[in-house]
């Protein structure tokens, strides 16, 4: 029985650390995608007010 929550404790283990590379990747991809659109890093972090329109 120990042999076999070895397994699955290295399961889940690898499971969510391939969990953890795959957001790091996703939010790594997000920035450089941003950056070559022209758009600040800190344009993200600070975005203008949106203008209400007058009819």
């Amino acid at each position: 029985m120990k042999h076999l929550e070895k397994i699955t404790l290295v399961t889940a283990t690898a499971v969510y650390a391939g969990y953890l590379i795959q957001q790091a990747i996703r939010t790594r991809s997000e920035r450089l995608f941003r950056l070559a659109a022209g758009e600040s890093p800190y344009e993200r972090t600070h975005p203008k007010p949106r203008m209400l329109k007058q009819a």
